[in-house]
């Protein structure tokens, strides 16, 4: 039951965590239900919400390329300036909530803790970058290595490992140290949840639907 009032004032969600955790079908049954609702809304992700995002996104997630860290936060930073400005801002002034699959939550889990770049750098461009800030951050928490197995089976089975498996590539400690930066980031900052993510698909949705369904009304 939706339940809702014909005035409501568009929302932006985040579903984050690290790969495996299952944010993406957790985005797209938040995009189901609405749907469901005839709520309008517009599912997006980062990087590769734009036609810039998804050239940057090609890149940022190949094997085939060998950056430094600090070029990959950087880039990351640049498709989010693309997506805020094309893609988030536009949509919530015409009254559409935007349901996205990680924000800068991300990038300081992977960038700041993952791969040790200096934090003040990214502090500095989240001013630059983040023109807008989520209503709510979920953050999945769920075990690494089930996760880490899962997104793993998921590249082999569609023959991306080297299209798309730069991070899943790397070790169980880089990792561990992802979920410390996610774990930060929600202590830090603010509108982030953590959910537990060693439930099924549909427990956990039912925990995300009720808390934005208690921020919309």
């Amino acid at each position: 039951m939706c339940n809702l009032g014909d005035e409501l004032k568009p929302i932006f969600v985040v579903i984050d965590g690290i790969d495996g955790c299952g944010k993406t079908t957790q985005v797209c049954k938040l995009g189901n239900f609405f749907s469901g609702c005839n709520i309008l809304h517009r599912i997006t992700k980062e990087p590769g919400g734009t036609d810039v995002g998804s050239v940057l996104r090609s890149i940022l997630i190949s094997k085939k390329y060998n950056m430094e860290p600090e070029t990959e936060l950087l880039l990351y930073s640049a498709d989010r300036i693309e997506h805020q400005k094309k893609v988030i801002l536009p949509n919530l002034r015409d009254g559409i909530n935007i349901i996205s699959d990680r924000f800068i939550s991300s990038t300081y889990a992977y960038q700041i803790f993952g791969r040790s770049v200096d934090k003040k750098i990214l502090d500095l461009l989240f001013d630059v970058t983040v023109l807008t800030y989520p209503d709510i951050i979920f953050f999945i928490d769920i075990d690494l290595n089930t996760a880490l197995e899962r997104a793993r089976k998921r590249l082999v089975q569609n023959n991306l490992i080297d299209d798309e498996g730069k991070f899943e590539s790397l070790s169980l400690d880089f990792f561990k140290r992802v979920r410390d930066g996610f774990l930060w980031y929600a202590k830090n900052y603010k509108n982030v949840v953590i959910i537990d993510g060693e439930r099924s698909a549909d427990e956990i949705f039912e925990d995300i639907k009720n808390t934005v369904m208690d921020i919309l009304k």
